[in-house]
């Protein structure tokens, strides 16, 4: 039975298209390596498993074609070879193991892995069906005859013609994909957005009785070879002001003129910005990808005038749709364009091939500064990664020693900010792998007068106070009694917590509750603290 299963030469030909299938998902699934060992995964042995899944659609195909055109030696088929048949079993077996290893590591890893997947899918995509038009088209179709042979090469030539027409004259309108966020970049405001294809981006509005129209541009020449977009609009002309944000589609720009598609437009908004003595800041981190947790949480903490995003959008920032779903999108939704935001990195925002363009993408020419609102400073610092730059993750492309000797030597030339002071970190130590700097970096908080730091990166919501038997947590509290450090809580299996902050002449409130509503903390904290640090 299963060798004249084996001789049916479409039975070979479905075995060579589910294993190249495999093989695309698999290479689109390259988050999930964190899942193996890193001197496995990250030393060659997943790309030795994607090179095994490549070969075995070459074996697949390779059968196929032998069988296909029947291929003799010495006047016997090799399809009625014994080793011909041992071959296929190999061949099938080898995919069906490779397939059933895919649906486990999608079973088990979680929808935001799936989610950052299915982006990666869409790069992969075309090159998958490239491999399988090649092979209908130089080894199936020369053999057919008659209305086989007419039928596939109309399919073929119609897939073909379709694909070259949406290339060369790109269907669909050209649209916003969500409300703007208005990212505060310690020197302005980035108004940031997002289209569904690659165009121009300006920012439009009034300022006193004169009409702007401000581009998207670098030394003159306009952006327009992204789908996210960054207008930088000084404070006073957007501080409660409304604007409108726009573009317009471009298909090609070539070095004498360009070719342009559809415009469009936004509605109305208005930036509406508080400076008074009490202001409520919904501070969110470690959303990767959880997006609808955080928007039942943010819903059940109530209205706030500001959103601190603390980092960890993704599982990393290896495309531009990262940036856009889970940082753009994320943001306009939380914002709905009328709230101010503040952008701290996180250390999967630094993960990727996109991560080095992040920063300029959402407006931002260095992820260290500092935000003033009324009486109150926001410090934002820049973690960088968890561990040092020569782990076996990130490849030799990290550099995050020298960043963050940057960020201590720029925190040495500040002076101290009039009224209340509070930090910013995706990780409360600041630097992980560099406890020195870290110690460093704490004693110019001090002495720059912050209280707190807020921070995320732990998937928990709690002060920090000694209490996880942590030697070097206590020496930092010990050394600095007068900063509380905060973790403002985060996605946590099947939960995400949220936390919004008011801040007032008398103190902190810290109110955090999780997507349910369900109240987790609820507490208010002195700008003077006690004798406990507290």
């Amino acid at each position: 039975m299963k060798q004249k299963l084996y001789k049916n030469q479409w039975f070979l030909f479905g075995v060579f298209v589910l294993s190249a299938i495999v093989a695309s998902v698999f290479y689109a699934m390259r988050c999930f390596w964190v899942f193996y060992s890193p001197k496995v995964a990250f030393m060659g042995g997943a790309w030795g498993v994607f090179a095994l899944m490549c070969a075995v659609c070459v074996l697949s195909l390779t059968l196929f074609a032998l069988r296909y055109y029947n291929v003799k030696k010495n006047a016997t088929p090799l399809g009625d070879k014994k080793w011909f048949c041992v071959l296929c079993a190999v061949s099938l077996g080898l995919t069906l193991l490779c397939v059933a290893g895919v649906i486990g590591v999608l079973a088990i890893s979680g929808t935001e892995t799936v989610r950052t997947a299915l982006l990666y899918y869409k790069h992969v995509f075309p090159w998958l069906g490239l491999v399988l038009f090649v092979a209908l088209t130089l080894l199936v179709l020369p053999r057919l005859k008659g209305k086989s042979k007419a039928v596939l090469s109309v399919v073929l030539a119609v897939c073909a013609l379709f694909a070259l027409i949406c290339r060369v004259f790109p269907a669909g309108s050209y649209t916003l994909v969500s409300d703007p966020a208005v990212f505060d970049t310690g020197t302005d405001y980035a108004v940031v957005f997002g289209t569904n294809a690659p165009g121009t981006a300006y920012v439009k509005y009034t300022y006193e009785g004169t009409e702007y129209t401000v581009y998207a541009q670098r030394n003159g020449k306009l952006i327009s070879g992204s789908t996210v977009h960054s207008v930088n609009v000084p404070y006073e002309h957007l501080k409660n002001n409304s604007y409108r944000v726009g573009g317009e589609r471009v298909i090609e720009s070539y070095g004498y003129g360009s070719r342009l598609g559809k415009s469009t437009e936004s509605k109305p908004y208005t930036l509406r910005v508080n400076v008074g003595d009490t202001q409520t800041y919904l501070t969110v981190s470690d959303w990767h990808t959880y997006t609808d947790m955080v928007y039942d949480a943010a819903a059940a903490l109530g209205e706030y005038d500001a959103v601190l995003l603390m980092g960890d959008a993704a599982g990393g920032m290896d495309c531009e749709e990262l940036a856009l779903e889970y940082i753009v999108k994320f943001a306009g939704n939380l914002t709905r364009g009328e709230k101010p935001a503040v952008f701290v990195r996180g250390n999967h925002d630094t993960r990727g091939e996109y991560a080095a363009e992040l920063p300029d993408a959402i407006g931002y020419k260095s992820l260290y500064y500092t935000v003033s609102s009324g009486p109150y400073t926001f410090i934002v610092l820049d973690s960088g990664e968890d561990k040092p730059d020569g782990h076996a993750e990130y490849g030799g492309m990290d550099r995050f020693a020298e960043s963050r000797a940057g960020m201590l030597e720029w925190l040495r030339g500040l002076d101290a900010p009039e009224g209340k002071v509070i930090a910013l970190s995706h990780a409360w130590q600041v630097s992980e792998p560099e406890p020195e700097v870290s110690n460093a970096v704490w004693n110019e908080l001090s002495r720059l007068g912050a209280r707190f730091v807020i921070a995320g990166h732990e998937h928990e919501c709690r002060f920090v106070d000694g209490g996880k038997e942590d030697a070097w947590e206590r020496e930092v509290l010990s050394a600095f009694p007068g900063i509380t450090a905060y973790i403002d809580g985060g996605h946590h299996g099947s939960t995400y917590i949220a936390t919004r902050l008011t801040l007032s002449p008398e103190g902190v409130r810290f109110q955090a509750a999780d997507q349910t509503g369900k109240s987790v903390l609820d507490t208010v904290l002195p700008w003077e603290p006690d004798a406990g640090g507290k």
